[in-house]
């Protein structure tokens, strides 16, 4: 297994944001935004995972979760957060191969412009 890194990911004008590993735990890592001046206004991104019992043919369910707190630049309250998820579900018996095309897909998935839209609208097409 590969050791937790710190992680850059770009934002809606392409710059890199750069995120720290900040907790290391048997079964999640989290990374907190670099930088950050305040918990308050702190984003945050974690990987999840739930190992099954039979670890040969069950299902490995993994998680992530990013989260960007909007801080009001007039009052410095906590205007809300937005938050992100996904869970991949793996049957213990699948290829590498099969696994990296369902990756490759969901990335594609969630980068198309209908998901942009329903997230800034709360629609989607009827």
């Amino acid at each position: 297994m590969a050791a937790a890194a710190d992680l850059s990911l770009k934002n809606n004008a392409g710059t890199a944001v750069s995120f720290n590993v900040y907790a290391v735990r048997e079964d999640s890592v989290e990374w907190v935004e670099s930088g950050a001046t305040s918990i308050l206004g702190t984003s945050r991104a974690q990987i999840t995972r739930k190992v099954p019992a039979n670890k040969a043919s069950g299902v490995y369910r993994i998680g992530g979760k990013l989260t960007r707190p909007v801080v009001n630049a007039t009052t410095g309250a906590l205007d809300g957060t937005l938050t992100g998820t996904f869970e991949i579900l793996r049957p213990a018996n699948l290829a590498v191969a099969d696994v990296d095309e369902m990756v490759a897909r969901f990335k594609e998935l969630v980068n198309q412009a209908i998901v942009k839209a329903a997230a800034e609208s709360g629609a989607i097409p009827t």
